[in-house]
C-alpha cells in the first residue's frame, strides 16, 4: 500500500470518528420554544372524542346512536341453529348443524378434555377430579337416559349458557368448538359407561 493510500484511509477514519463524536454529543436540550412540526396540519384534527359536545348535531351530542338494524362486527348471527342450538320455531335442533371431519372430532375430544373432564370425567360418567374433593353436587353422567335423549341443540345450550350449578362457557369456548364437544359427548354415549359408573343417579 502506498503512503498516499495510507494517508487517505487515515483521513477517512478521522472524519468518521469526528462525525460520530459530533452525533453522540447531540443530546438536545430543554427549550421554551414550540417544537418544530414538519406537517403542522396534523397537530389538530377535526374529530370528536367520546362524550364531547357537538355544535353540528341538533341534540348537541357527538356520540350518535347507530342506525336501526346495525350489527357489531362479528356479531351477525343469521344461522340460528349454529349460534343458539334452536330453529326458527324455538325448538332444539336434533343434529349438529356443521359437518364433522376427523380433525373436528379430534378437536372436540381435546376441548372436552380441557373443559369438561374436571367435572364429568374422561368417560363422561360424572366422576371427574372434582369429586376427589367431596364436591357436594355430583356432576351429571352423560350416560343417564335423560341425557341420552336430549337433542344436540340442548347439549349445545348447556355448554353456552350453563345450567344450575354448571357455569356458562360461552366466553371460553367458541361456537363451533361447542358443537365439536357435543359430537364428542355423543361418541362417549355410543361407547357406553365404564363398568364402575352408576348411570341411574339423579344429578345436575
Amino acid at each position: 500500500m502506498t503512503q498516499c493510500g495510507s494517508i487517505s484511509n487515515l483521513s477517512l477514519f478521522l472524519v468518521i470518528v469526528i462525525f460520530g463524536a459530533a452525533l453522540g454529543g447531540c443530546r438536545g436540550m430543554t427549550s421554551e420554544k414550540p417544537p418544530i412540526h414538519l406537517n403542522p396540519n396534523m397537530d389538530t384534527q377535526p374529530k370528536y372524542t367520546a362524550q364531547r359536545e357537538s355544535g353540528f348535531f341538533a341534540d348537541g351530542a357527538a356520540m350518535r346512536t347507530p342506525p336501526e338494524g346495525t350489527v357489531a362486527r362479528g356479531q351477525l348471527r343469521e344461522n340460528l341453529a349454529l349460534f343458539t342450538g334452536k330453529d326458527e320455531h324455538g325448538s332444539y335442533v336434533t343434529s349438529i348443524p356443521i359437518s364433522m371431519n376427523e380433525a373436528d372430532r379430534q378437536r372436540g375430544t381435546e376441548r372436552y378434555i380441557i373443559y369438561c373432564t374436571p367435572c364429568h370425567g374422561v368417560s363422561g360418567d360424572g366422576k371427574g377430579n372434582i369429586m376427589k374433593y367431596n364436591y357436594p353436587i355430583p356432576p351429571t353422567s352423560f350416560h343417564e337416559e335423560r341425557i341420552n335423549e336430549l337433542a344436540d341443540g340442548a347439549l349445545y345450550e348447556v355448554i353456552a349458557d350453563g345450567i344450575r350449578n354448571m357455569p356458562s362457557y360461552k366466553e371460553q369456548i367458541p361456537v363451533e368448538d361447542r358443537w365439536r364437544i357435543v359430537s364428542h359427548v355423543r361418541e362417549l354415549q355410543r361407547i357406553g359407561p365404564p363398568a364402575h359408573a352408576d348411570s341411574t343417579s339423579t344429578q345436575q
